[in-house]
């Protein structure tokens, strides 16, 4: 199974596009569409920490289908769209509300890829603060977990792909993007044997 988190509860936004063109390179390298999960990010209800902490069994549908995207899949790609230089409060409070022992299974065995995305000239810092989040997160609980170091921005992204995530014929983003998604496939498979363990 392979999750994609497209951290922005924004209609139609940048960071679905790119969500829906990674499932759309997975689906066409293989990859069942049964076997990815793209919660809707438009339904986003998860409380910040002053409106009440997460329980497992007391999920609301859209924290559910965000916990199964990360508890039942190998591979999570984490988009989030850069805002002021920073990851979306979506995605940081995710991230916090999800990491504790409750959740263990969310972050247990997985191979986790970040991918900052901007209208513009962007998107690095996101997926670099992310990855630094993420790398926290799995020391702090001793989990056997990955954090790829192949991220992704994703730059001019309504000039590189359609609100379906269909490539708009920019050959460089397409190339850069594929490139994401195969090594992190690649990484997945051959990391079986140590995340097992």
């Amino acid at each position: 199974m392979i999750g994609i988190l497209c951290g922005s509860s924004r209609t139609h936004s940048n960071t679905r596009r790119v969500g829906l063109a990674i499932q759309r390179i997975l689906e066409s390298g293989g990859i069942e569409s049964n076997q990815i999960r793209i919660p809707n990010f438009e339904q986003y209800d998860i409380p910040f920490s002053n409106g009440g902490m997460l329980t497992p069994g007391q999920l609301s549908p859209f924290s559910r289908a965000a916990y199964e995207s990360l508890s039942k899949s190998k591979l999570i790609f984490i988009l989030s769209p850069e805002y002021n230089w920073f990851p979306t409060p979506e995605i940081i409070n995710l991230i916090n509300q999800f990491g504790k022992k409750d959740f263990l299974d969310c972050w247990e065995g997985k191979i986790f890829a970040t991918c900052g995305v901007s209208s513009g000239r962007g998107g690095r810092i996101p997926a670099i603060q992310m990855g630094y989040m993420l790398n926290k997160l799995i020391n702090f609980m001793n989990c056997n977990s990955i954090v790829s170091a192949k991220s992704f921005e994703s730059q001019f992204t309504p000039k590189a792909l359609d609100l379906q995530g269909e490539s708009l014929g920019n050959a460089e983003y397409d190339s850069g993007l594929e490139n994401f998604v195969n090594y992190n496939l690649r990484l997945m498979r051959n990391a079986d044997a140590l995340l097992s363990e």
